[in-house]
């Protein structure tokens, strides 16, 4: 499985010394979405513009609280390839799990 964290959208300009413009998002999510046979999930900010690159995935958006500098809510979202199979829980939250093994299975519950 592959997990891609590009540079924040909105934001950029501001938090990165050299930042992506939409053409790079662009390039990142063709190049992200014609990989075959491989799982990966894809986290963002969660903008109109990340969602329409990526509208043709599944998704899961959440949020959570930021604390560096001054605390504030952070809006998120992350995609999936389609061989990824979500949980079947109402309202999972991908921040929020525990994993129970032991020394045969492993099960990831959701709070």
């Amino acid at each position: 499985m592959f997990y891609f964290d590009p540079p924040y959208y909105l934001k950029a300009s501001t938090l990165y010394m050299n930042h992506y413009e939409y053409k790079n998002h662009k390039t990142v999510s063709d190049k992200i979405k014609s990989i075959q046979n491989i799982k990966w999930i894809v986290s963002y900010d969660n903008v109109p513009e990340i969602q329409q690159l990526y509208f043709d995935c599944q998704k899961k958006e959440f949020s959570f609280k930021h604390t560096a500098y001054k605390i504030r809510e952070g809006k998120e979202i992350m995609f999936f390839s389609k061989n990824i199979e979500q949980p079947k829980i109402d309202d999972w939250d991908p921040l929020r799990f525990k994993l129970n093994k032991d020394k045969s299975t492993s099960n990831i519950i959701y709070k």
